[in-house]
Parts: C-alpha cells; sequence; structure tokens
C-alpha cells in the first residue's frame, strides 16, 4: 500500500539524487567525527608536551571544523527533505520503527553537538587559561558525535539485516540487529583513518602554498602528524572489515555470497586495488621522509624492501580468480564461443589459481600490515635516534598525502553503495520491496564513475574550504 505519491527527480532520478546528496552528507558527517577526535587528542598534547605546534594544529582543524559543520547541517536537511519526497513509503516505515530516535534521540543529539561544537571553537581564547575546562568540552563533543554516530548506523544496519522471526520486534531488537556493532566499529575506526589523512591533505596543500621557511616546516609536519594518524588507524580496518562482513553471513549466506562473490564482487576487486595503492603510497611516504632525517640511511634499505614485500602482498591481495562479476559465467557472456575458452581468457591460469585462495588472500593482508606497522615502527625510531629537518621533505611527498586523502575519500563512496546495494532490490531487507524501476544493481562502471565525480566535488569543496579557513587566516607559531 502506498501512503504517498513520490515526486520523480529530473535528470538524474530519484536513486542517483539520493545516492549523490546521501554521499556529500556522510563525507561531511564523517570529517566533523574525524577531526574533533584528531583535535582533542592534539590539544591534550599541547598540554603534556608544552610543544605550541600541537595546539596550532588542534586550532587549525577546529576552523575547518567550525565551516564544515553547517555544510554537514545543509547536506543532511537536504537529504531528509529529498528522502521524504522520493521515498515517501519508506520514509514512513524508518519512522514507525525508529520513531524515538528519528523524532527525538537524533535531533536532540545534533542540537547538543551544535552546542559543543561552537562552544568548544569559540571559548579558545576566554579558556586558554583553564585548558582542562576547553578539553572537557571538546572530549563532551566527541561523545556525542560517536552517540550520534551510532544512532545512525541503527538504521543503516538495519536495512541490510532486520531481526529475523520476529513478529513484532521492540525498538531495541531493531537496533542491535546482526550488524549494527561491527558497522559501528568499522565507520568509527574508518572515520579516525579518514581524518587523519584529511589533516595530511590540508597539511600537504599548505605546505604547497607556503611562501616561507617556518611555514613549510610547520606545514610539513602536521603532514606527517596526519598520515601517522590515518595509516595507523587504517592498519586496523581489514580486520574490522572482515567482522562486518562475517556478520552477513552469519544473518543471510545469500548476502554475504552476493557481496564478496557474485554481482558486487568486482566492487570487492575496486576495493582491494584502492586500498593496495593506499598502502603503498603509505610506505612511499615513510621512503621519502627517512631522506631527510639525519643519521636514518642506515634504515633506508631495510624501508625499501618492505616496500617492495608491500607491492607483492598487494598484488596477490587483489588478484582475483576471475574476471566475471557472478558465481559462474552466464550464457550471454560466452555468446559465439564455447564456456571452456572464455573461461581460458577470463580466469587465471591453473597453475596460478592458488593466489586466489583465502589462505593467500589472508596472507598477503598480514603481510601488508605487518610490514606497514614494522616500517612506521623504523620510522619512529629513526625520528627519535636522528635530527629531522621539517620542511626538507621531498616534495613527491606532498603529491602523496594529498593522493592519500583524495583515495579515501573515493573509497569511503565505494565501499558506502556496496553497503546499499548489497540488499539487492529492498529498502529494507525482505520486508520493504523497492519497486521502482531503478531496483537493480548498477554496473561497476556506473557506480564507479558517480563516485568519482562525487569525490572530486567533495574534494573541490573540502580545498575551497581549507583555503578559505587557513590560507589566510593562519595564525604564527
Amino acid at each position: 500500500m502506498e501512503f504517498l505519491e513520490p515526486l520523480q527527480f529530473p535528470i538524474f532520478g530519484n536513486r542517483t539524487a539520493i545516492w549523490i546528496i546521501a554521499q556529500f552528507h556522510i563525507l561531511f558527517a564523517s570529517f566533523i567525527l574525524g577531526v574533533p577526535l584528531f583535535a582533542v587528542i592534539a590539544e591534550y598534547l599541547y598540554m603534556r608536551k608544552g610543544d605550541y605546534r600541537y595546539e596550532r594544529l588542534a586550532k587549525d582543524i577546529a576552523r575547518v571544523m567550525a565551516i564544515a559543520y553547517s555544510l554537514t547541517a545543509l547536506s543532511g536537511g537536504t537529504f531528509a527533505f529529498l528522502l521524504f519526497a522520493l521515498y515517501p513509503d519508506f520514509s514512513y516505515h524508518i519512522l514507525n520503527k525508529f520513531s524515538y530516535l528519528w523524532i527525538l534521540f537524533y535531533p536532540g543529539l545534533v542540537v547538543v553537538e551544535t552546542i559543543l561544537m561552537y562552544l568548544y571553537y569559540f571559548s579558545w581564547e576566554p579558556l586558554k587559561e583553564r585548558k582542562g575546562i576547553h578539553l572537557s568540552i571538546g572530549i563532551l563533543l566527541n561523545i556525542v558525535g560517536i552517540l550520534t554516530l551510532f544512532n545512525m548506523d541503527a538504521i543503516a544496519s538495519y536495512m541490510n539485516t532486520p531481526p529475523r522471526d520476529l513478529i513484532n520486534p521492540t525498538l531495541w531488537e531493531n537496533v542491535y540487529n546482526y550488524t549494527w556493532m561491527p558497522l559501528n566499529l568499522h565507520r568509527l575506526v574508518g572515520n579516525i583513518t579518514y581524518g587523519g589523512y584529511m589533516v595530511g591533505m590540508m597539511g600537504a596543500f599548505l605546505y604547497v602554498w607556503s611562501e616561507n621557511e617556518e611555514e613549510r616546516a610547520y606545514y610539513d609536519w602536521m603532514g606527517y602528524i596526519g598520515n601517522t594518524i590515518g595509516v595507523g588507524a587504517m592498519i586496523f580496518l581489514p580486520v574490522l572489515g572482515y567482522i562486518y562482513a562475517r556478520e552477513f553471513y552469519r544473518y543471510a549466506a545469500e548476502l554475504g555470497t552476493y557481496m564478496m562473490s557474485d554481482r558486487l564482487s568486482m566492487y570487492f576487486e575496486a576495493q582491494a586495488i584502492a586500498v593496495g595503492l593506499m598502502f603503498l603510497a603509505s610506505n612511499y611516504y615513510i621512503y621519502l621522509s627517512m631522506k631527510r632525517i639525519e643519521g636514518a640511511v642506515r634504515y633506508v634499505p631495510i624501508v625499501r624492501f618492505g616496500f617492495i614485500v608491500v607491492f607483492f602482498a598487494a598484488c596477490i591481495w587483489f588478484i582475483p580468480r576471475h574476471y566475471f562479476a557472478t558465481m559462474v559465467p552466464e550464457e550471454w557472456m560466452y555468446e559465439g564461443m564455447t564456456k571452456a575458452d572464455f573461461l581460458k581468457t577470463t580466469e587465471l591460469p591453473s597453475h596460478l589459481g592458488f593466489l586466489a585462495l583465502m589462505k593467500a588472500k589472508n596472507t598477503a593482508a598480514v603481510l601488508l600490515l605487518v610490514v606497514t606497522l614494522l616500517n612506521y615502527i623504523i620510522y619512529r625510531i629513526a625520528v627519535k635516534k636522528g635530527r629531522i629537518e621539517w620542511g626538507e621533505i621531498d616534495f613527491r611527498s606532498q603529491y602523496i598525502l594529498i593522493f592519500l586523502g583524495f583515495s579515501d575519500i573515493w573509497l569511503m563512496n565505494l565501499m558506502g553503495a556496496v553497503r546499499t546495494l548489497v540488499r539487492k532490490d529492498y529498502h529494507v531487507y525482505l520486508l520493504l520491496k523497492d519497486t521502482t524501476l531503478e531496483a537493480y544493481t548498477p554496473t561497476l562502471a556506473y557506480a564507479s564513475s558517480l563516485t568519482t565525480a562525487i569525490t572530486f566535488a567533495f574534494f573541490s569543496i573540502f580545498v575551497f574550504i581549507v583555503w578559505l579557513g587557513l590560507r589566510f587566516g593562519k595564525e604564527k607559531g
């Protein structure tokens, strides 16, 4: 039964319109969740170490965060408006199942988060002699931000894995579904990773724009700190991703199969390539950074060897068994040729088939994580034992930081699409059918093209925010 007649969005269509605005909102929301954690940690380190660079870093982050927050609210309001207008039946279903969360808890959290965010930003100077109070405001801001994330994850996870075999589930049973907590953990660590890479990218652009050695030294350090947090958090993401994916198999094996071995398998191939390139780029950044550390020459061969290991591990990680996105080839795929001939051109040769087994994939993933961690440990040892020349880093390193930030934006976009598409032609899996003409899994070509367009648009807006907030409003250290 339809309660309201849905509107039709011009040019793009309803699904693509929702897809675009939802991704923009999630990217901004992830930024204002990830960077306050970064800012509070930096402020705490200033209080503990007395190094003013940490205080300046926290204030720079907060300045960009304050601008981004308004765009988060704007995109969120637009998303809610379009959702009710374009998908009224789905909106009614969610309101019915999550009325307290959607109508009371979520708006309340947003109001409290807004007050705390602006209080944290504007009370910096008034509370400069009472840093403990100011830091406490920042901690409260992060707690409310995490609760807001968990609140919205309840709805997102419910859409994929609603309670089964329950006639009238309670609100808590709807919230505490199979994938709610794994999604919470994956997104929380993912947002920390995202925040770190965005801060690293901010430092890279400001380094490029700098006009004197003092500024370059600070922004070189800023990029180093951001990249360290980004890589440090990213090391945990593959494990959390495995845990999240496992819950889909536990809930309904057909969902896990559809995601990992069927129509969405090539999406994961694209993800593997992107993640592998990010690990390679992170290790290359370490290699370039080692060159400006006095006495670190003896560590360079170790890091170089680690880079080679990471390269081959990444190659093994993203080699698929076959190059078609179905469990078995369908007849239309090999029209005009035999199935055997088709498989010869689209599958790994039999003697290389072991590279596609989970044993090889898991070994490669462990090597990616362990070698990257060891390289960073060696890097930290070199920094402590040697003398680092801030601002003298190879200029290519700044392009690496920009690449890492851009890639993380792209990856978040793509995997957000996967999480949505895994439920096939349902708004809520097995409970609410999508009866529109758009209820199909789009090709990877279409999804990746849209993902790239959204990424370029968000990337451009973010660079403008950094330029607006820090290029002319920068504070001298």
